[in-house]
């Protein structure tokens, strides 16, 4: 897994220009004569890419008059060739679809409401977990089945763990708060060393030359860093979903210190320099190159991990405890049907393959991602175990205090002014509540413009 190819976000110009789309009748899919309806099923995440072409191979077999083209196009380049098709009314029939562009999606209509085919197919939906269901709902109305899900959690060197005197339980156990820095910037001292040999709470320590650091901290618009210390501070981003913005209040100011705390003041976390997005280096390099010792990242980055540091030598655990407790965000994706298919029915049918218990589980045993179904979370946690990776330190996370991501009509606006400014405020050019106050104001101002 390349970083591209991750889900996580870089600059979102093209969720702006999805905004003013209007979709028009059309679609990629086609009928050869015989009856054949051919769909176009479009994905970015190339580790995932073998699972679901087993999964279609299965639908296909199962429904010979539907044949489905599996299209990967990379996340840098997918959400503009989704604005590029809903323009030139080609869209892919069904296709991922990410809560960050699900408001504008379903503002413009491009995605279709399939509460009257579930209700007409009988669906229990029931089987899902109710959080990331409930994601994909608005009043009545619902746009797609969970297909899986992800948290953060840490991700650390065994080597440079067992070399610090730390062992897995007790990383599973950290806690953190603002003065003290708690027993998780007591863990991340140890881990962190200079060129000298020294660490951060001795004597004769050098800050401007650090070998290791004790954690790596990176995401464009916070998912894996500072929403997770906000929330175990109490921070919440919106006051309610599709509401506004509340970044800038004090318990999200102070979470957001707290990281900014651990690079220059703390001296445990790597500087902006070494992790500001989008140029920095992607976390499972930077771990492998030893830059930093651990670091959190989502459950779509293990195939990363694997690939680049040598087998067995990582590991995961849970995320520290703040003040006010543990929290990790809790997402997921689901299928999307375009509106305007040619094939409808041949597309619902897909959509209720992709997220039945069959293929969900025919993913999941591949430890591919975590299913939608939570009755089947064994399943990814014994693929990777038979890795060697305990992994369940994600789902423990899934099944505490978590937050969904945010749900909002200024996605854009957020993010490429989070991006601006937290870039200046790892780098200790500019401070946390500024930051928070300019982000709030011009994402809220965003959500009254409607752009």
């Amino acid at each position: 897994m390349l970083k591209l190819t991750t889900r996580r976000f870089a600059a979102t110009a093209a969720c702006a220009a999805l905004v003013g789309l209007t979709a028009a009748c059309g679609g990629s899919s086609s009928a050869k004569a015989g009856g054949t309806v051919t769909l176009t099923y479009m994905i970015w995440q190339d580790s995932e890419k073998a699972a679901y072409q087993a999964s279609l191979d299965a639908f296909e077999k199962a429904h010979p008059n539907i044949k489905v083209n599996l299209e990967l196009v990379a996340w840098a380049q997918y959400w503009t060739k989704l604005q590029t098709g809903a323009a030139s009314r080609n869209m892919p029939d069904v296709f991922w679809d990410h809560l960050a562009y699900l408001p504008q999606l379903s503002k413009e209509g491009i995605i279709t409401d399939i509460s009257s085919k579930i209700k007409a197919a009988n669906l229990d939906t029931s089987v899902y977990n109710p959080k990331l269901l409930s994601q994909w709902q608005s009043g009545s109305v619902t746009y797609g089945l969970p297909k899986d899900w992800d948290t953060i959690a840490t991700v650390y060197n065994k080597s440079m763990l067992a070399k610090a005197g730390l062992t897995a339980d007790q990383m599973n156990h950290l806690t953190w708060d603002a003065t003290t820095g708690g027993t998780f910037v007591a863990a991340l001292q140890k881990l962190t060393v200079d060129v000298n040999g020294k660490h951060p709470n001795q004597a004769g320590f050098d800050s401007k030359h650090v070998k290791t650091y004790g954690i790596a901290l990176e995401a464009p618009n916070g998912q894996q860093d500072w929403w997770d210390f906000g929330l175990q501070n109490g921070c919440k981003l919106q006051d309610k979903a599709y509401g506004k913005w509340t970044v800038n209040t004090p318990a999200c100011v102070q979470a957001i210190q707290f990281e900014q705390d651990l690079r220059d003041k703390w001296h445990v976390a790597a500087p902006g320099s070494l992790t500001n997005t989008p140029n920095a280096a992607d976390l499972p390099t930077i771990l492998a190159k030893g830059d930093a010792a651990t670091t959190f990242d989502g459950d779509w980055d293990l195939t990363a991990f694997q690939a680049a540091m040598p087998a067995g030598s990582w590991g995961v655990s849970s995320l520290p405890s703040g003040p006010a407790g543990t929290g990790t965000v809790f997402n997921g994706l689901s299928d999307a049907i375009y509106s305007h298919t040619k094939h409808p029915a041949e597309a619902w049918e897909l959509e209720q393959w992709l997220a039945s218990p069959a293929s969900e589980k025919l993913v999941a045993d591949s430890g591919t991602v975590w299913p939608g179904i939570p009755t089947l979370n064994g399943g990814f946690a014994a693929a990777w175990k038979q890795k060697g990776v305990d992994v369940t330190a994600f789902q423990t996370g899934s099944e505490g205090n978590t937050m969904g991501y945010p749900l909002t009509t200024s996605n854009t606006t957020f993010n490429n002014v989070v991006l601006q400014d937290f870039n200046q405020v790892w780098l200790g050019q500019m401070t946390p509540q500024a930051a928070a106050d300019d982000v709030n104001t011009k994402s809220n101002a965003a959500i009254t413009s409607g752009n």
